[in-house]
This record gives C-alpha cells, sequence and structure tokens, in this order.
C-alpha cells in the first residue's frame, strides 16, 4: 500500500528524499564551504570555483583538480586525473538500478550526475528493506547538489575577502580533504574491510614509484575492488540496515 502510495505521487516521494537529505547536507556543507575557499585562493574565481561545483559535482576530485591547476597542470592532465579518480562511479549505477522500481529514462541521467558516494551508500542502505522510487533518489541527490553548490559559493564570497592573506586560511583548511576520506573510511574499519583498504593503500603508494599517481591510484581501486569482491558482505549488509 505505501509503495502504491509512493509510485502515485513522485512529488511526494521527491520531497521525503530531500527531507533525507538532511544529514548529508549537515556534512556537504562545510566541506564545500572549505573547497570555495581554497579555489579562490589558488588564483580561481569566484564564478569559475561556483562553476567547478556546478558542472563537477565530485567532492574529493575537484580539490585534487584545483591543486593540479594551481601547481599548472595542462588541461589533459587534469582532465585524465578527475576521470580516474571517478572511474568507481560507472559501477554505482547498475548497483542502485537494482534496488529501483523503475527507472524512466528521462531521470537517469539527473539520478547518475547525483549519485556521489554519500548519497550511494544512503540510497542503498535504505533500499536495503525496500525497493527505492527514483523520484525519492533524485531527492536525496538533489539536497546534498545544493548543499555542495550553496557552500561552495559561500565559501568562495568568504575567500574572496580573505584574498591578501597570502593564501594563510587555504593552508589552515587542508586538514578537511584528509578529514573527509578518513571519515569515509570510517566505514570501511566498521563493517571489517580494513583488508580492502590495506591493500588498495599499499598497491597505490607502490605504484607511485612508477607512475604519476592518479595511474597508481587506479591501480590501487582496481586492487582494493579485487579483493572486495572475495570476501564475504553479510556482516557490513547486516551493519547498513541498523
Amino acid at each position: 500500500m505505501n509503495l502504491e502510495r509512493a509510485t502515485s505521487s513522485p512529488w511526494r516521494s521527491a520531497g521525503q528524499g530531500l527531507r533525507e537529505s538532511l544529514s548529508l547536507v549537515v556534512g556537504y556543507a562545510p566541506i564545500a564551504f572549505s573547497f570555495g575557499v581554497i579555489a579562490v585562493q589558488s588564483g580561481l574565481t569566484l564564478w569559475q570555483a561556483v562553476g567547478i561545483s556546478l558542472l563537477v559535482f565530485a567532492g574529493a576530485s575537484q580539490f585534487v583538480m584545483v591543486a593540479m591547476m594551481a601547481a599548472g597542470s595542462g588541461g589533459l592532465t587534469v582532465l585524465s586525473a578527475v576521470l580516474m579518480m571517478n572511474l568507481r562511479h560507472v559501477f554505482y549505477g547498475p548497483a542502485l538500478a537494482t534496488r529501483l522500481v523503475a527507472l524512466p529514462r528521462r531521470l537517469a541521467p539527473w539520478l547518475a550526475f547525483g549519485l556521489t558516494d554519500e548519497v550511494f551508500a544512503t540510497a542503498m542502505a535504505k533500499g536495503a528493506s525496500r525497493p527505492l522510487e527514483p523520484a525519492w533518489c533524485l531527492g536525496l541527490a538533489s539536497g546534498a547538489y545544493l548543499a555542495w553548490v550553496g557552500g561552495t559559493a559561500l565559501g568562495a564570497s568568504v575567500g574572496a575577502g580573505w584574498a591578501n592573506d597570502r593564501g594563510y586560511v587555504a593552508q589552515a583548511l587542508d586538514f578537511v580533504l584528509p578529514a573527509l576520506f578518513l571519515a569515509l573510511l570510517a566505514q570501511a574499519w566498521r563493517c571489517a574491510r580494513w583488508p580492502v583498504v590495506a591493500v588498495a593503500a599499499s598497491v597505490t603508494l607502490l605504484g607511485m614509484v612508477w607512475w604519476p599517481g592518479h595511474v597508481a591510484m587506479l591501480l590501487g581501486m582496481l586492487a582494493g575492488a579485487t579483493v572486495g569482491s572475495r570476501r564475504p558482505r553479510a556482516g557490513c549488509s547486516q551493519e547498513a540496515m541498523t
């Protein structure tokens, strides 16, 4: 009965997804704020910083993009590094599609664009108990997207006013990106996935001896995925449902 009601009212499902994005909003806003500050103090304009968040919406990849641009890397190098870092998202779509009651073609591009790590994790945990409405997923992603773009705009505005501090604020916010990765790794440790993290980190560090960082990261991701696919998932799935 609830499923039928959700199916007949996509706006209601989208509103519910938007409300349930509050936890993502709380996490995204400060990180997006720091990205805006760092982007402006790295030489970008306010509109360039906001434009990156509007068009890329890739979290950690945006920090890497700005750092590489500030270091003078070429456009092709920056693009290839960002694509390599976000290659994992190719696997998110098919996995989430199995949890949806349907997948309208007109919504597929928007759902794919908003499928960040945190949106994917939240949706998969919710979908473990019942099928998901595409409109609910779209509402969830919309809340995260608005928080990210809004936080970037606020941070870029504030960062522009700190333009004469020689980048001290950007240096003070260097902890944000490591904190983001540590927060993501905490869930892996909770789900007894530490061997996956250890293998991925070891292969990445070893690969950096011979190849550029983005190539080493791709090799580490593939190694971690290989180890993770061979490990039982029951424990982690049960925790996600609680």
